[in-house]
């Protein structure tokens, strides 16, 4: 499975974008710092008991996504 990366989502984004809009994206770049910050993750059980506590879920469905969690790039 490949993995995506920040740099190629940014720019299918800016891809997306308008004439007027990279216009636009461009001029707040030269005149205002763009400030970056680590990505903060949850833990797998926090995130797990918070989706399971809405009650619309059935278990299956959090196995899953339990699973997934586990296996995701974000959490290797």
């Amino acid at each position: 499975m490949p993995r995506i990366t920040f740099k190629e989502t940014l720019y299918n984004l800016i891809d997306r974008l308008t004439e007027k809009e990279r216009t636009r994206l461009l001029e707040r770049l030269r005149t205002k710092r763009v400030k970056l910050s680590p990505f903060k993750k949850d833990k797998i059980d926090s995130i797990l008991s918070d989706v399971k506590a809405t009650d619309l879920y059935e278990d299956t469905f959090l196995k899953d996504l339990e699973d997934g969690l586990k296996r995701s790039s974000v959490y290797k």
